[in-house]
């Protein structure tokens, strides 16, 4: 993959387009395999216009699904009945219907859809517009977008607060002068003032109480106090954030650290959110990427690897020492990291490589990688 296409403002988006869907029933099968709860693996191929399925109960990927041209990023209700698709050249957002894996009719949005977020109560999905400097807001309920909702300049991250009223657009990939997040009130679809923050934001992640939210971009991350829209002083953290690597920082679920991964530097800089303090960089390889943290909080895995095709490690890090363990061998050029619900394993998919990786994380193992075709691309797990 070469250097240019991870660093265009539409490919780079790449990392963040495949979505874990955890189902909430224990099946024999799953019993006899191990595996604690079933659940399905949507891989998105953007060149192929599919998203693959892949069974976490016998890991192995089922009749593609096609969607729009140009799938770029995926999303899952709560209630994990639908998925939906945003295809950034055919500016559309495919909803498919996770029970049977039909995809259904595509909805128009902006130009250059990128990202898309749900409500916590599963009852409207915003989609950010590239392009187009808007979101629009879909009911799922009719698979209808509403009217477009005006924000900054080249859109690229969204979130929303986990009491599902107010939802976060960062905006300004690619502008080392600037970069704002826009905040939506979505009861009403409106937009308040821009918060200015860092330069070229890249990511935002919420804290689980909802107080605040982390922008990070650049070498700082900005934090965001939620009841008031203000942000505050920004966080130094070690190395150039690399705008190709999403899902690059992960906060515990008890809320108390946030994980950025530097790149550039082969670290992960723990920042204490109490006192936004940042610690020790952590030592994990070079091309340090995604994180993903375990439901209960002890181990952080990190990706490192990303842009080395020969290359492909998971580092385990102990949160409450803050120590990596013996790096995992996978797949080369890893993008993404997703650890199932039960916290037994965590799927890792490589884009060189054309593969998902199994750990077993009770013994930090890998399992035999499922080949799921050319160039696939990143992992998010659902709600």
């Amino acid at each position: 993959m070469s250097a240019w296409v991870r660093r265009h403002p539409i490919w780079s988006a790449l990392v963040a387009i495949v979505i874990v869907v955890i189902a909430a029933a224990v099946t024999t099968a799953a019993r006899r395999t191990g595996t604690a709860q079933a659940g399905t693996v949507y891989v998105v191929h953007q060149s192929a216009r599919t998203v693959i399925p892949i069974s976490t109960i016998t890991n192995m990927a089922g009749k593609p699904i096609r969607v729009g041209s140009g799938p770029i990023a995926i999303a899952v209700t709560p209630d994990g009945k639908t998925a939906y698709v945003a295809n950034t050249y055919s500016n559309t957002v495919t909803p498919i219907t996770t029970a049977t894996n039909t995809p259904g009719k595509p909805i128009k949005v902006g130009d250059s859809p990128y990202r898309i977020a749900i409500t916590p109560d599963g009852q409207t999905a915003y989609v950010a517009n590239f392009e187009s400097k808007t979101v629009t807001p879909i009911t799922t309920a009719t698979n209808t977008a509403g009217k477009p909702i005006k924000v900054g300049k080249w859109p690229q991250a969204i979130t929303i607060t986990p009491d599902g009223k107010t939802a976060y657009v960062v905006s300004g990939l690619d502008h080392p002068g600037w970069g704002t997040v826009t905040p939506i009130t979505t009861a009403t679809n409106t937009a308040g003032k821009p918060i200015k923050v860092g330069s070229s934001p890249q990511t935002i992640a919420m804290t689980p109480d909802g107080k605040t939210a982390y922008v990070i971009g650049g070498s700082t991350v900005t934090p965001i106090a939620t009841a008031t829209s203000t942000a505050g002083k920004p966080i130094q953290v070690g190395g150039v954030q690399d705008e190709s690597v999403r899902g690059a920082n992960a906060i515990t679920p008890d809320g108390k650290t946030l994980y950025v991964a530097n790149p550039g530097a082969g670290t992960v800089t723990p920042i204490t959110t109490a006192t936004n303090t940042v610690g020790t960089p952590i030592r994990v390889g070079r091309g340090a990427g995604a994180i993903a943290i375990t439901p209960d909080g002890k181990t952080a895995y990190v990706v490192s690897g990303v842009d080395y095709p020969g290359r492909g490690t998971v580092t385990p890090i102990t949160t409450a020492t803050n120590t990596p363990g013996k790096p995992i061998r996978v797949g080369g050029d890893p993008l993404a990291i997703v650890v199932t619900r039960d916290g037994k394993t965590a799927y890792v998919v490589s884009f060189t490589a054309g593969t998902v990786t199994l750990i077993t994380t009770a013994t930090n193992t890998p399992g035999k990688p499922i080949q799921v075709g050319k160039n696939p691309f990143a992992l998010v797990i659902a709600p």
